[in-house]
């Protein structure tokens, strides 16, 4: 039973339940779990980070059940993913994005959280961008997601941690006194009373159907302790998810592209390339494998009862000599000179497809259709990164789609996190 002067703490119907579901250990007089984990999210982009940590969505044929965060705030600068956010509000509990550069927003008018998440802006650490780094003013916009930290332990209720999400390239990113951008929040984070680590995490490993690698940056309350990354691969082993190490066949692209329903939204909608694009992609031709081969993805027939050239996907290198343009026959004549790129690259049913850019640009991801020569269409795009089949993404040019789409986190990787830090808190509240 609960004293008199506790239950005249209670002042709603919302903090009554929360006498009742939080049950404190009044022996060792431990603090009330949280129930609900409070998120402000900071360039927040389309929701792929956001949906993650949220839960409740379908991909494929499985089931991400809700988690215990709710988002209460997010922010990004770019209309484009203003639009596709505010268009799947009901992924977010009916939580509209706002849309305002991170300079000029009052941070004093943000509500308390629990956890910060930020995929603050990755171009200027890209290995594909021009690695300005630091020099570049978008490299500095994680000290905005500092500030906001600070303010936030100003408070009474003040913040647990945080999740920081960047490209591989932010590895090799240094401050002016040579320090790297990962080691510099690490440094200044443990300054304001978290312990944070990070590392660099692959999304097949965890659901993805893409080898796409990025930085999972993660602090904690101290009484936490630092967060212990072998969870994700418990979360992947308890909830039985594909991954690339021994359970892939669900990542492999001609099982992601067997099944899309025809009526999905932007089910057909693709950016066609330009015309010396276009010229590279019928030269290099389709893979060897094509509508036959990927009919039986859905009976999931093992990929060597399909063919032997299954997992053999094809690049600019697939072309003849005589088609090459004067700048790739150069490549070609001296492939120790440039480090042989393989651009153009063309992934095969049997494959796990790799990073879909921004850009979506042909020479430098992997955007081409497997058997049809054009780019892959939004909806398949989609599906590479995880999201949702009736996850919308609507678009006033439709390289603006490709864009946020290729900028979002994986949403089941990202859902992985979430899981696996709700679990890191639960053992510490142990």
């Amino acid at each position: 039973m609960y004293n008199q002067a506790e239950l005249e703490t209670i002042s709603t119907v919302e903090e009554a339940q929360m006498f009742i579901d939080f049950k404190p250990n009044r022996q060792n007089k431990s603090t009330h779990k949280i129930k609900t984990f409070k998120i402000v999210s900071l360039f927040s982009g389309c929701g792929g980070l956001d949906l993650g940590f949220s839960g409740n969505f379908n991909f494929r044929d499985r089931y991400f059940d809700k988690t215990k965060f709710k988002i209460e705030f997010s922010n990004d600068i770019d209309p484009a993913a203003e639009l596709v956010y505010n268009a799947n509000t009901s992924f977010f509990n009916n939580h509209e994005l706002h849309c305002e550069d991170i300079k000029k927003i009052d941070f004093s008018k943000i509500p308390d959280f629990d956890f910060l998440l930020a995929g603050f802006p990755c171009q200027p650490f890209s290995n594909a961008g021009l690695r300005k780094g630091i020099n570049d003013e978008r490299g500095n916009l994680f000290e905005e997601c500092e500030r906001l930290l600070k303010i936030g332990l100003e408070r009474k209720n003040k913040p647990i941690g945080f999740v920081f999400e960047n490209v591989k390239g932010i590895l090799s990113s240094k401050m002016p006194d040579g320090t790297s951008i990962p080691d510099e929040i690490v440094k200044r984070t443990e300054k304001l009373g978290f312990k944070t680590c990070y590392k660099l995490l692959k999304t097949s490993n965890y659901g993805v159907p893409s080898n796409r690698q990025r930085l999972i940056i993660i602090g904690l309350r101290k009484d936490f302790d630092y967060f212990d990354f072998n969870l994700l691969d418990q979360i992947v082993a308890e909830y039985n998810l594909p991954n690339e190490k021994d359970n892939p066949y669900d990542l492999y692209l001609g099982s992601v592209l067997c099944d899309i329903p025809k009526n999905a939204p932007q089910v057909n909608d693709f950016w066609k390339y330009s015309p010396g694009g276009q010229y590279m992609v019928d030269k290099i031709g389709p893979c060897d494998d094509g509508k036959e081969a990927l009919s039986k993805f859905k009976k999931k027939v093992p990929l060597n009862k399909i063919s032997k050239t299954i997992s053999s996907g094809k690049s600019w290198k697939n072309m003849n000599y005589e088609d090459l343009t004067d700048r790739f026959r150069k490549i070609w004549d001296n492939p120790k000179k440039y480090h042989a790129p393989n651009f153009y690259r063309r992934f095969a049913l049997g494959e796990i497809n790799g990073t879909i850019t921004a850009s979506a640009q042909p020479e430098n991801c992997g955007i081409t259709h497997p058997f049809e020569n054009r780019r892959f269409t939004i909806r398949e795009i989609a599906r590479i990164q995880s999201f949702p089949d009736n996850f919308e993404f609507p678009y006033k040019t439709i390289a603006n789609a490709y864009k946020v789409i290729g900028n979002a986190v994986p949403p089941v990787f990202a859902w992985v996190i979430a899981k696996a830090l709700e679990k890191h808190l639960e053992n510490g509240e142990n």
